[in-house]
């Protein structure tokens, strides 16, 4: 028979713990003598090994106590790893929407709060609906296009569109034709021929739906002035250099 302490200090739990299973009826001791003390016997150990390791694979203690005695443990675990897949599944929309939040308060605060108020009230009907949406608007070349991590805001590598939106936004009160608004309508029309493989008509379809997105599209919103101030851009940066400016950006090196 072993005490709480030793028991404690075999399995590395505290007391505090073993006398919580005790009073949840999770790990009842083989003894309890009239002074109080606790004692355990050898099963009662292998059973408090069995609870740790069930604990440390994820299972919460109201779930323990119901499968301690099951001998079907295959399906206890299969269980387990459909709950896990979907907490992954979970944590990457986390990391997905965090990650996207960061980039739209680095764009400017007043659209961030909007966007980032839609995306973490979403469900996963939601998600798949909103697929369902896109699919309407664009084929399956066009979707492959729009994967690409470059266009997701809610990725790492979105970082280039992020940096030029965010210009977009400090600058949305410059003249349209000055330097500064002129390179910035540079790199866009750099980025946006690189990353659509020069389809134009593709790259004015996804601009359309950017402008007004509808609710079910859930695409992240831009202020009006800001649309304003980067169509004024792109049109003064075509007046002037037309397909051959697009043609310098698209292969430049």
């Amino acid at each position: 028979m072993y005490s709480t302490g030793e028991v404690a200090k075999k399995m590395n739990i505290t007391v505090r713990t073993l006398r919580y299973y005790d009073e949840i009826n999770l790990l009842n001791p083989s003894y309890t003598a009239e002074s109080g003390y606790r004692f355990y016997s050898k099963s009662n150990i292998v059973t408090l090994q069995r609870i740790i390791a069930l604990k440390e694979l994820g299972f919460p203690l109201s779930k323990i106590k119901t499968i301690l005695d099951q001998k079907n443990w295959e399906n206890v675990f299969e269980e387990q790893l459909m709950l896990i897949t979907k907490e992954k599944e979970r944590l990457r929309y986390l990391e997905k929407t965090l990650r996207l939040s960061q980039h739209l308060s680095q764009i400017g605060q007043d659209i961030s709060w909007r966007n980032i108020f839609q995306f973490t009230k979403q469900t996963e009907e939601d998600r798949y609906n909103n697929h369902l949406f896109i699919k309407q608007y664009f084929d399956e070349r066009e979707l492959d296009i729009l994967k690409k991590p470059s266009l997701d805001l809610g990725r790492s590598e979105s970082k280039e569109l992020v940096e030029m939106l965010k210009t977009a936004k400090e600058q949305k009160n410059e003249d349209p034709e000055s330097l500064k608004s002129q390179h910035l309508a540079y790199k866009l029309v750099y980025f946006l021929e690189n990353t659509f493989y020069g389809d134009s008509a593709l790259i004015e379809k996804y601009w359309m739906l950017q402008k007004q997105p509808p609710k079910e599209g859930n695409l992240f919103m831009l202020d009006d002035d800001v649309i304003y101030y980067i169509e004024s851009i792109m049109d003064c940066y075509e007046t002037k250099w037309g397909e051959v400016g697009k043609s310098q950006s698209y292969h430049r090196e």
